[in-house]
């Protein structure tokens, strides 16, 4: 039944009037545009585990997993602090069984030398656990529990992590120097909070007894010596990228931080005394693409394309989407809203806050353009070493850690304002159409960060939870957060979310022939000589380990989700702008028990009500119950009651009763019981109570 129910949901939903595809007889560019299509839904299972960088899945390497009824069986090896096995099958509290995994993508590390990757042999199954999520003999989906994260100690500025007390660590890594100075020191290189933003002075910060403290002498060190060459470096030229498994060479370092290049070309800025290798648990699903995309010299021009994926919220905003293994920071999600002058200068459009608690008012610098007071004359880093965008363009840390965004919602200004230099982003959970954009003067941003959907920021505010209320202050209490971990959700991804700021560098997927010839695909590099045989064809191999076919191929990163996550269905739509459906939350109100007649004054009445998650649903169900009576004459609430919903199991119900005293007046009250998710109701009963005298 579930399996049925999925396919029902995530289809897109028919409208009235369509008017999109007819819209395009040529594309701009000549080319035709491709018929609209949705592709047959994927479900993950096991069989989707990728277990080497040659592309193999578990269907081609039974060993990857252990302690599966006549597989391989578990290494045998026992904890005697335990008594038990050091790896085994568990089953969770939902009765689904995990287990043990062995991949390629796991890291072998030593404290103060650095990582390695690992390999199959001899195999431990210390990756992390998977199983299938079944609903009577089919499986709807897949759940997977990662192995803790490798993590290695490392010389301070040298790691990305800061070790904090009890064994817990704080994110010291970023791709902004702004962001990175903010953390170390009170000096500003592009002013906006401390240093004046008028003038590029520093602050001085001063006790009330008159000690002072100059923020102009407290700019960090910039002469960067390159580990194991001893020459100072000047540019990105000097230094290869650095993937985090050595640090005695592709690093500098001065007194206060070091400096890597990332796979993608970008500084990455580091003070920490760690550094994280997470065990990866990566997924393959190859979904079929139209045939005549796969005839010779086609080539058809995609307009639209949404990549459409059912899992729980997870607690880890690195769990990545790669569509063709491509990984794009071009998708953004919702950014910080903000007005520009005519210098080019951009200001914070409302009050809020950055993710450490500091307050940005509005008309808050975001960028600074005038080069003088951006990076003045005489103060580091120089003009020849600015390795990052915010050094570069004048962007403030204000602007990165801004807390009014949400990397997983679709992202639109209104065209008006935008003409004004007035950007006020507005965040949706999923795609406009065509019709609902034009209607109200809107023009698409960006679709959310090619990721699953999690509960945190990430990237330069990764501890804290995105709020349900914006901009307020952090940190956040349990009913101040949007998305809950666990929590059954769909994912909409814009595919042709794209960096072509000056036209002429289009998204590979823009047109079919990226989508079925790696050859087209500059973005992704092939491993020569290694081939992954399906259905007897050999097909090219990228250097992440994903098949390259004809058909179009996903891989899912699950990285550091100890707590178990799932994934269930993944699909395609193309050139086709009908809306896509959230789901169907499993929570309901069974029953809601109110009396018909009590009389004035009638104190210790009871007040019930039973919220079920119904079997069918994909996680337990989070949220609150409210109950509030009314006055049908004056309007007034006469009570009111609430508790919190934390984790009911699918097909489980629970009891709510409360106690209330009747009013003194004589009148009919209402009831209503609610439960609500994230401040909408999703499940309502009322009924009515008779008050009267006593003895009537």
């Amino acid at each position: 039944m579930m399996n049925t129910l999925l396919k029902r949901i995530y289809a897109p939903t028919p409208v009235a009037l369509l008017v999109y595809c007819s819209l395009f007889s040529v594309a701009s560019n000549g080319q035709e545009p491709a018929a609209a299509y949705t592709s047959p839904l994927h479900t993950f299972s096991m069989g989707d585990l990728l277990v080497d960088f040659k592309g193999r899945t578990f269907t081609q390497d039974s060993a990857a997993i252990c302690g599966l009824p006549g597989g391989v069986s578990c290494p045998n090896a026992i904890d005697p602090a335990t008594g038990q096995p050091y790896v085994y099958p568990i089953v969770d509290k939902q009765s689904i069984t995990l287990y043990p995994v062995d991949t390629e993508f796991g890291f072998e590390v030593v404290d103060f030398l650095g990582a390695e990757g690992k390999e199959l042999s001899p195999r431990d199954y210390l990756e992390g656990y998977i199983g299938n999520i079944t609903e009577g003999d089919e499986i709807v989906g897949v759940k997977i529990s990662n192995a803790e994260t490798d993590t290695y100690k490392v010389k301070p500025p040298l790691g990305t992590w800061c070790q904090g007390l009890g064994g817990t660590s704080v994110k010291c890594s970023s791709e902004h120097y702004t962001v990175m100075e903010h953390s170390l020191t009170c000096h500003e290189t592009v002013p906006y909070m401390h240093a004046n933003p008028d003038n590029g002075e520093q602050a001085v910060l001063t006790f009330s007894s008159g000690e002072e403290s100059l923020c102009k002498e407290a700019g960090l060190d910039d002469e960067h010596v390159i580990v194991g060459l001893g020459t100072s470096l000047e540019d990105f030229s000097q230094l290869e990228p650095n993937d985090n498994l050595r640090v005695d060479q592709d690093i500098a370092v001065s007194s206060d931080y070091s400096i890597t290049v990332k796979d993608d070309g970008k500084a990455l800025y580091r003070w920490g005394g760690l550094i994280k290798r997470p065990n990866d648990i990566r997924l393959y699903a190859r979904i079929p693409l139209p045939q005549e995309w796969k005839e010779p010299g086609a080539d058809y021009a995609i307009e639209s394309a949404k990549l459409v994926v059912t899992h729980w919220i997870t607690n880890n905003p690195n769990d990545q989407l790669r569509p063709e293994d491509l990984e794009n920071e071009a998708a953004t999600g919702r950014k910080p809203s903000y007005w520009e002058d005519i210098d080019g200068n951009r200001f914070s459009a409302k009050n809020c806050f950055e993710g450490d608690g500091d307050f940005i008012e509005e008309n808050t610098y975001f960028r600074h353009q005038n080069s003088s007071y951006a990076i003045p004359t005489g103060v580091a880093p120089p003009a020849d070493s600015r390795l990052s965008k915010d050094l570069i363009d004048g962007y403030t840390n204000a602007y990165y850690t801004s807390i009014d965004r949400d990397p997983f919602q679709w992202s639109y200004v209104n065209i008006a304002e935008e003409a004004a230099k007035r950007y006020n982003f507005l965040g949706f959970e999923h795609p406009l159409t065509a019709e609902e954009v034009a209607q109200q003067g809107l023009r698409l941003v960006s679709g959310p960060r090619w990721r699953l959907r999690a509960n945190k920021f990430g990237q330069d505010i990764p501890g804290l939870e995105i709020p349900l209320a914006e901009c307020t202050v952090p940190p956040y209490t349990h009913d101040n957060i949007r998305y809950e971990v666990g929590t059954p959700v769909t994912t909409v991804i814009n595919l042709l979310d794209w960096d072509d700021i000056d036209g002429t560098s289009p998204s590979p997927l823009a047109s079919s022939r990226g989508w079925v010839e790696v050859a087209n695909n500059l973005a992704v590099e092939v491993q020569p000589g290694v081939v992954s045989i399906q259905d007897g064809i050999e097909y090219p191999v990228s250097t992440n380990g994903l098949p390259m076919t004809e058909d179009f191929d996903l891989a899912v990163y699950i990285k550091g989700d100890r707590k178990p996550t799932a994934l269930f269905t993944a699909q395609l739509v193309i050139n086709d702008e009908r809306p896509i459906e959230a789901l169907p939350d499993g929570l309901s109100i069974s029953a809601f028990k109110v009396p018909e007649k009590v009389s004035t004054y009638k104190d210790n009445v009871l007040i019930a009500a039973t919220v079920t998650n119904e079997d069918t649903a994909l996680a337990s169900g989070y949220g609150e119950l409210v109950i509030v009576g009314t006055s049908e004459e004056s309007g007034e609430v006469v009570a009111q009651f609430s508790a919190s919903i934390d984790g009911l199991d699918p097909g489980s119900k629970q009891l709510y009763d409360f106690r209330w005293t009747s009013p003194g007046e004589r009148g009919l009250i209402i009831w209503t019981a609610s439960v609500l998710q994230e401040g909408e109701v999703i499940a309502e009963l009322s009924d009515v109570t008779l008050v009267r005298s006593k003895g009537q």
